[in-house]
C-alpha cells in the first residue's frame, strides 16, 4: 500500500506528478464525498439542511485547518530528515506531533463547543437552519482529535515520499462515509445529525487505519505509551514552520465564514447556492492542492540535499499541470452553471440564485491554482511567514473588504462576494513570484542539524 520515495533523483517533473497524483485522487474522492453529502442532504432535507451543513462545516473547517498548517511543518521536517538520510529521528518527530496535536484538539473542542451558538449567530445563520447547524457543528467537533492526529501521521508519510498509503486509506473511509451518510440520512432518517455522525465515525476509522499502517509497514513509530513524548526541539521546529501556516489557513477559512455571513443576509436560497458553489470550488482546488503538497515535499527534500534547480523544474511542471486542470473546471462552470447546481438540488429558486454567482466565482479557480503551486515552494523552504502574510492579505484586505464594499456600497448583492473571490489571489501571486525570483528560498529557513 505504498512505499517511501526519494524525490532528489530522476526527472523532477515526473517525480512530482507521480507523487502528487495519489494526493489529487485522494482529494478528489474526498471532494466527491463532500458533494454526495450535500446531495443527500439537499435531496432529503432541503435548502434548510443544505444551509445548516454549509454553516456548521465552515466553522468546523476553521478548526481543522489549524492542524493542516501544523502538519505541513511536520511534512517539511520529515522531508528534510529523509533527504539527509536521518531516518532514526522520525519516531521522535511523530511522538511529538501526536502528543501535541491531541492536547491542542481536546482544548479547542471544549472551547468551541461552548461557543457554538454565538458563532453561528455571528455569521447570520438563517433561523430556519439554525438548530440543525448547531447539532451538526457539535457532533463534528467531537471528531477533531481524530482529524488532528490523522493529519499529523499522513503529513509524515508525505514528507518521506509516501502518498499512496494515505490515498488508499482515504478511499476506504470515504466509501464508508458515503454509505453511512445514505443510511443515516436517507434511510433511517436522522437528518443532519446522521450526516455528522457518519463524518465523525469515518474520521476515527481513518486514524485507526493510518496508525495500523505505520505500525505494521514502517519502522517509524511503535505506538507504545512511552513513545508519546514531546521533544522540545521538534516541537519548536513544528511551531516555527507550521504555526504561520495555521494562522494563514485560519484567516483564510475565517474569511470564508465571514463571507457566508454576508451571503446569509440575502436569504436561505443564496445561502444554499453559495454552499453548493463552495463544494464545486473545493473540487476545482484539488489538482493544485495535490501539486502543492508534492512541491512542499520535493522542495524540502531537494533543498536538504543541495539541489535547488530541481525545485524550479518541479514548480514549472506543477503550474502547467494544475493550471490546466483548474481551467477545465472553470470553463465547465461558466458554460454549464445550472447543470452543476442540479447535481445538488432540484430547487429552481436555489439554482436561479446561484447561476451568475458560480460563473463569476469560477474565475478564481485558475488563479488560486497557480497561487497554491507557488505556496508549495515557499512552504517547502520553510518561509511560512510569507505565505501567512499572503493569506491574511488576500483573505481580509482584499477578499472580505472588497466583498463588503461591492455588496453594501456598490449594491451588487451577494454577487459581490463572487467577485471578491476572483480578485483575492492576485496579491499573493505577486508576492510569491517576487520572493521566488529573489532566490532567498534556496537557503531553507529552518535547517535540522
Amino acid at each position: 500500500m505504498g512505499h517511501n520515495t526519494s524525490l532528489v533523483e530522476g526527472s523532477a517533473g515526473k517525480k512530482l506528478i507521480a507523487f502528487s497524483a495519489p494526493i489529487i485522487l485522494a482529494n478528489l474522492i474526498q471532494a466527491i464525498y463532500g458533494i454526495v453529502d450535500m446531495v443527500v442532504v439537499g435531496q432529503y432535507i432541503g435548502s434548510s439542511g443544505m444551509s445548516a451543513v454549509s454553516m456548521g462545516a465552515q466553522i468546523t473547517a476553521v478548526v481543522l485547518v489549524l492542524a493542516t498548517g501544523l502538519s505541513n511543518g511536520g511534512t517539511v521536517i520529515s522531508a528534510q530528515l529523509y533527504g539527509k538520510g536521518e531516518h532514526r529521528a522520525i519516531p521522535a518527530l511523530i511522538g511529538t506531533m501526536l502528543s501535541f496535536f491531541a492536547i491542542a484538539a481536546i482544548i479547542l473542542t471544549a472551547v468551541l463547543m461552548l461557543l457554538a451558538r454565538p458563532l453561528l449567530h455571528a455569521i447570520n445563520t438563517p433561523e430556519v437552519a439554525f438548530e440543525q447547524a448547531v447539532a451538526y457543528f457539535l457532533i463534528c467537533m467531537g471528531g477533531t482529535i481524530f482529524v488532528y492526529c490523522y493529519n499529523g501521521l499522513s503529513a509524515i508519510l508525505r514528507g518521506v515520499g509516501n502518498s499512496t498509503a494515505p490515498m488508499v486509506i482515504v478511499i476506504i473511509t470515504v466509501i464508508l462515509n458515503a454509505l453511512l451518510d445514505i443510511f443515516l440520512v436517507a434511510i433511517i432518517p436522522m437528518g443532519v445529525v446522521g450526516a455528522a455522525l457518519a463524518t465523525v465515525f469515518s474520521q476515527f476509522v481513518s486514524l485507526v487505519l493510518t496508525s495500523v499502517y505505520i505500525r505494521k509497514k514502517t519502522e517509524f513509530f511503535d505506538f507504545r505509551p512511552g513513545s508519546f513524548r514531546i521533544d522540545k526541539q521538534f516541537l519548536g521546529l513544528i511551531i516555527k514552520i507550521g504555526l504561520p501556516q495555521s494562522i494563514q489557513f485560519f484567516f483564510a477559512s475565517s474569511s470564508f465564514v465571514l463571507l457566508s455571513g454576508i451571503v446569509n443576509l440575502h436569504g436561505v436560497n443564496p445561502s444554499a447556492a453559495a454552499g453548493a458553489a463552495a463544494k464545486i470550488q473545493s473540487l476545482a482546488h484539488l489538482p493544485a492542492q495535490g501539486v502543492m503538497a508534492g512541491i512542499i515535499s520535493l522542495s524540502a527534500q531537494n533543498l536538504a540535499a543541495g539541489k535547488p534547480k530541481r525545485v524550479m523544474q518541479g514548480l514549472g511542471t506543477g503550474m502547467v499541470f494544475a493550471g490546466a486542470l483548474s481551467l477545465i473546471v472553470c470553463l465547465l462552470c461558466i458554460i454549464f452553471p445550472a447543470q452543476a447546481y442540479r447535481i445538488f438540488t432540484p430547487d429552481e429558486a436555489v439554482i436561479a440564485a446561484g447561476i451568475e454567482y458560480l460563473k463569476v466565482m469560477s474565475v478564481s479557480f485558475v488563479l488560486e491554482g497557480l497561487m497554491f503551486c507557488l505556496f508549495g515552494v515557499v512552504t517547502g523552504s520553510g518561509y511560512t511567514p510569507i505565505t501567512m502574510c499572503c493569506g491574511i492579505l488576500s483573505a481580509f484586505v482584499v477578499r472580505y473588504a472588497s466583498a463588503w464594499l461591492l455588496c453594501n456600497v456598490f449594491s451588487m448583492g451577494f454577487l459581490g462576494v463572487a467577485v471578491s473571490y476572483s480578485i483575492g489571489p492576485l496579491p499573493s501571486i505577486a508576492i510569491c513570484l517576487i520572493f521566488i525570483l529573489s532566490g532567498k528560498w534556496k537557503t531553507p529557513r529552518v535547517q535540522i542539524h
